[in-house]
């Protein structure tokens, strides 16, 4: 059962003892690797998937299908988090990546490769706006805090780094199947750490929640619109977009 956050962290800067602190930052560090390691290791298979599945004109959606929902999930459900709390969105956000990164695994075509990305992308600005804020949840004192965000970004940074390496290595010796399925352990360990010990904590408590919708539409579009632009720009030039 998940511990209850203490409301007396003045003393220690924390919200749960050393141990619960410990182990609720070991499923965030997990997670936090998963989404890390997904973000290089894909790119190394992406020749070998483009081969076998014959789509090299979806090449570029399987990162861009991914990256543009996952920009519009990232400010939605970081403000989520503050009125209801991080863990039921982290959780939710596990699961979801973990179950796409599986239809991946299991895609037979480029576009059913291109459309399970796009959930893992909602899972994954699902992740990034609500487990990378539940640091300074866990310690509300910046002393504190700080010794453990390094602790986390030093996780992030260390699979972020080791991705490309393991993805040539998945991709040769075990199929590019299993870049995707790499995250499945991550996932599940995330899962029970989080669920075990990470806290719910609501930065702005009950009472009258407002969500700007037509705020978020607006980020949503101005997000997408720049991604798709980014994307597109180098093959398409100033002409082709203006066109577009």
């Amino acid at each position: 059962m998940a511990p209850v956050a203490s409301l007396n962290s003045v003393n220690t800067g924390r919200v749960l003892s050393v141990r619960q602190s410990f182990l609720a930052m070991i499923g965030l560090c997990f997670v936090g690797m998963m989404v890390a390691i997904d973000q290089t290791v894909v790119g190394m298979a992406l020749p070998t998937i483009v081969a076998e599945l014959n789509g090299f004109e979806l090449y570029a959606w399987v990162g861009t299908s991914y990256l543009l929902t996952s920009v519009i999930m990232v400010p939605i459900f970081g403000r989520l988090g503050d009125y209801y709390g991080r863990k039921p969105f982290v959780i939710a956000s596990v699961v979801v990546f973990g179950a796409a990164s599986v239809l991946c695994g299991f895609s037979g075509s480029m576009m059913q490769l291109v459309l399970a990305r796009a959930l893992q992308g909602i899972g994954g600005g699902m992740l990034v706006g609500t487990a990378f804020a539940c640091v300074p949840d866990l310690f509300p004192e910046p002393s504190v805090r700080l010794r453990w965000q390094v602790l986390f970004s030093s996780a992030y940074g260390l699979a972020n780094a080791v991705g490309p390496t393991l993805g040539g290595v998945l991709t040769h010796y075990a199929g590019w199947r299993s870049v995707f399925f790499v995250n499945v352990p991550f996932s599940l360990l995330g899962l029970w750490f989080i669920y075990s010990y990470l806290p719910r904590i609501r930065q702005i408590q009950r009472g009258h929640i407002h969500l700007d919708w037509q705020g978020a539409l607006l980020i949503a579009a101005g997000l997408s619109g720049m991604q798709l632009f980014v994307q597109f720009l180098p093959t398409h030039g100033m002409g082709g977009m203006a066109a577009l």
